[in-house]
């Protein structure tokens, strides 16, 4: 707030000195009137809350954001304002359900229209997982196809990681010629994951979720072959519904060392990859 001061036929050298010292005091009077404020935070980071104060500050304001607090300096009737909106953003996080059906056969329009996808084996929980909250994994496999079913449970706007699957040896040949010509062999064997999952940030608008999906799906079949499906994508879709994030190509390479000979072989299928979200207690 501006301060006026008239100086009306003041004299004295002595009268001067005093109203220019209490001039100088009117910085360190305004200054006083600020306060420092530490607030916790119960249901977010207070490092995902912070901007969302910036834009509301005054130039004289400051907010810090340091692990489940806010540190806010501004004017006591300003701190009442801030501590106010604190309150609203620092909601409950939503529980949301993540299903991921990665198959060459079943369509988001067969299961939206309620046909049943089959799984052969019970649910398993999983023991290692980088999510908040259960994961559970269930995977099915037929002669020639493949049908892996995903389910995570995470919060809205956290990252959720899920894998499952095993070590497989792999087996490598290679064929030299010795000094008087002769073939002889070298074997040598590695140990490589073939893991089915997905990474996921789901992050509510309504009775939509918006969806940064990154599924993957590695799968030995035994004599070299060893396929791979990845894809990375961000879609937003109606809680309850299920989508197709679109076909990805699944190449699978094989090779056989006999002798001198070297032969190799490609193959490609098509998986389909469908997610659904939706809200859990």
């Amino acid at each position: 707030m501006p301060i006026a001061i008239r100086f009306q036929h003041i004299s004295g050298g002595f009268l001067r000195k005093q109203i220019l010292a209490l001039l100088m005091l009117v910085p360190a009077l305004v200054f006083a009137e600020s306060v420092v404020e530490v607030i916790s935070v119960y249901n977010r980071p207070a490092s995902e809350i912070q901007p969302l104060l910036l834009p509301m500050l005054e130039e004289s304001d400051h907010i810090v954001a340091n692990g489940d607090t806010l540190i806010v300096k501004t004017t006591p009737e300003r701190l009442a304002t801030i501590t106010k909106l604190i309150g609203k953003l620092d909601s409950p996080l939503t529980n949301l359900q993540i299903s991921v059906i990665q198959s060459q056969e079943t369509t988001a329009e067969q299961l939206n229209a309620g046909v049943r996808f089959d799984v052969a084996v019970p649910w398993q929980r999983l023991d290692h997982t980088k999510s908040r909250g259960d994961a559970y994994y269930n995977q099915s496999r037929g002669n020639n196809t493949n049908k892996n079913t995903q389910i995570i449970r995470t919060t809205d706007g956290a990252t959720a990681y899920i894998k499952a699957g095993s070590v497989v040896p792999i087996t490598n040949y290679q064929v030299y010629r010795d000094g008087y010509g002769y073939p002889y062999e070298n074997r040598s064997t590695q140990l490589v994951e073939a893991t089915t999952g997905f990474a996921v940030t789901p992050k509510l608008i309504g009775e939509q979720v918006n969806l940064e999906v990154s599924p993957w799906s590695d799968h030995y079949s035994g004599k070299g072959q060893f396929q791979t499906q990845s894809a990375e994508t961000s879609i937003r879709v109606n809680l309850g519904e299920w989508v197709d994030l679109g076909g990805v190509a699944e190449t699978g390479q094989s090779s056989n060392n006999g002798g001198l000979n070297y032969n190799q072989q490609f193959s490609q299928n098509n998986l389909h990859i469908l997610v659904k979200v939706d809200i859990v207690n």
